[in-house]
């Protein structure tokens, strides 16, 4: 079998960025994240966990929920070991902590980039925080300091690199 490990470009390491005239978007270090599916106000209440917000929703840094369909959210900031994950008492719940990466975007051009990357009218976004971002599947939220991606982690270069192909940011050092 053909090694295609060159093909593919290296994952960036958390804390690599893109800077621009009022932007910069940095790769976060992992952040604990689960899906959860199913009874979702029982979880939250479990859990002492703020009900899901949509899109740019505004949540704290720390601890937050993404609602990504009817019944099922990313919760984040909260781990479960292996063990745990899976179906129980209506509730399935599957680590995804080192799937999905987070990227946060911070700026006064922040907004500029959302309107770039999507389709979608922030001055009426969905009860899903789930969208297309730059053509990939994603979640987004508003943190204090500006907004939070949630992508696969394996998209995190093409992402950033689509970014930089914005001419709004490019990399630093």
């Amino acid at each position: 079998m053909r090694d295609r490990a060159a093909f593919w470009p290296p994952a960036p390491a958390p804390g690599a960025a893109l800077r621009g005239d009022g932007l910069i978007v940095r790769v976060l270090p992992a952040v604990p994240q689960l899906m959860v599916s199913g009874d979702l106000d029982a979880f939250c209440a479990a859990q002492t966990l703020s009900a899901p917000v949509g899109l740019l929703g505004q949540v704290d840094d720390t601890r937050y929920a993404l609602r990504l369909a009817r019944n099922r959210m990313l919760a984040v900031g909260l781990t479960a070991d292996h063990a745990a994950a899976g179906w129980r008492d209506g509730i399935a719940i599957t680590p995804m902590t080192g799937a999905l990466a987070v990227l946060h975007i911070g700026g006064a051009n922040a907004m500029e980039l959302f309107v770039r990357a999507t389709a979608i009218d922030p001055r009426a976004p969905g009860p899903s925080a789930a969208l297309l971002f730059a053509g990939q599947i994603a979640a987004l939220c508003r943190d204090p300091q500006g907004l939070r991606l949630h992508i696969d982690r394996g998209l995190t270069a093409f992402v950033l690199d689509w970014i930089a192909a914005t001419g709004l940011a490019a990399y630093s050092e």
